[in-house]
């Protein structure tokens, strides 16, 4: 992996990068600064960020710790190339679930906008098949989630699985927004997304010649 920053460390201090980078990379909870160096030091947090980088990856502040995910940009064009896209059958009962543990919860005041995606209110099975969703698609839908931590099963019920853990700031804000836009068409807050979506992005104006040529 070409990171000059990193191979410009000495050795122990390289291994101190590569264990957080691993660490980040393949730990179910968010990872505490306090257990490796490399996230508690700000100039080795950000070579960990740069071998993220290399990556297409990005260090993701959870918790009170560190988690690593997909950077926007190529989750953008993973979706794009298809790959990743959850099933339709899947994606509908991802929904029913987004909407009655975190959506719900969170406009009728029961859980806190700060909360964690995977706090929500855990979803009975029962509640689900009252959706006019089959038995045999629920059944099936809920194992593949499961199965890749989408979704997980509680004492209760089904509650959001702690892949929601890795998502960017960007995208749990987008998907939030498309929660509202579905569990509360009406409000002024869908109104006011819906404004502001519409609203055309004015492209920045690029600098004029002699600025360019006189930055040093």
């Amino acid at each position: 992996m070409d990171v000059p920053a990193l191979h410009a460390l000495s050795h122990n201090r390289r291994a101190d990068v590569r264990a957080a980078v691993c660490a980040v990379e393949t730990a179910m909870l968010p990872v505490p600064s306090t257990r490796y160096r490399a996230l508690a030091e700000t100039p080795l947090r950000i070579v960990v960020e740069q071998v993220l980088a290399a990556s297409g990856r990005t260090l993701l502040a959870v918790g009170g710790g560190y988690l690593s995910g997909y950077s926007d940009e190529i989750r953008h064009r993973l979706a794009h190339e298809g790959i990743g896209v959850l099933p339709r059958e899947d994606r509908a009962v991802l929904t029913l679930i987004l909407l009655f543990s975190v959506a719900v919860p969170r406009a009728s005041g029961t859980t806190l906008p700060e909360q964690l995606w995977t706090q929500g209110e855990p979803v009975p099975r029962e509640q689900l098949k009252g959706c006019q969703v089959s038995d045999v698609v629920l059944t099936g839908a809920l194992q593949r989630l499961t199965d890749a931590d989408v979704v997980r099963r509680t004492r209760t019920g089904y509650a959001l699985g702690h892949q929601f853990l890795r998502l960017t700031p960007a995208l749990g804000a987008e998907l939030f927004e498309q929660l509202i836009l579905l569990a509360d068409p009406d409000s002024a807050l869908a109104e006011s997304i819906r404004r502001r979506r519409a609203r055309p992005t004015v492209p920045t104006a690029p600098a004029p010649d002699h600025e360019v040529h006189d930055t040093p």
